[in-house]
């Protein structure tokens, strides 16, 4: 159950970051589309993930969009629904133990095709980088690798001290 549930929070926080990071713009730029632009991000310039700070032109940033908006729409039923299904069973007067078994196997295959899914729109937006950004790209997920096993051995020593 700790797997699952580390699996589960390092998915999260990738995703997270990942939909921060291919935010659309609300503000247009009447920049011609061959002018470098950096992503804009709440966090700051890199700080969102992978694909901050990679001076994006502005047509390799639509086409991101198209990318993430294409992904997004293809989705199924959200994560909620999934949660609120295994609640219901668990908040029942009896525990169903094959159908939390059932609802669980199911959250875990809608889960992996969710990441597949993302895996498959990531790597389009790989694909549209320069040499130098893929460069850029690569040090960033490094960087952010680094920072997140130094996060979970935090948690883990935390952990295992309340022990």
């Amino acid at each position: 159950m700790r797997k699952l549930t580390a699996l589960f929070v390092a998915s999260t926080l990738a995703l997270g970051s990942a939909s921060m990071a291919f935010a659309a713009d609300t503000a247009t730029t009447a920049a011609a589309d061959n002018a470098p632009m950096k992503m804009m991000h709440h966090k700051g310039p890199g700080k969102g993930g992978p694909f901050a700070g990679l001076n994006l032109t502005e047509q390799q940033r639509q086409q991101m969009r198209d990318i993430m908006k294409e992904a997004h729409q293809k989705r199924g039923p959200g994560m909620k629904e999934e949660r609120q299904a295994l609640h219901t069973l668990v908040a029942s007067d009896s525990f169903d133990e094959a159908k939390a078994k059932a609802q669980i196997d199911a959250m875990s295959k809608a889960h992996s095709e969710r990441m597949l899914a993302r895996a498959k729109a990531e790597n389009k937006m790989y694909n549209l980088l320069t040499p130098e950004q893929k460069k850029q790209y690569n040090e960033n997920y490094q960087k952010r690798e680094q920072k997140m096993m130094e996060h979970m051995n935090k948690m883990k020593a935390q952990h295992e001290a309340a022990e």
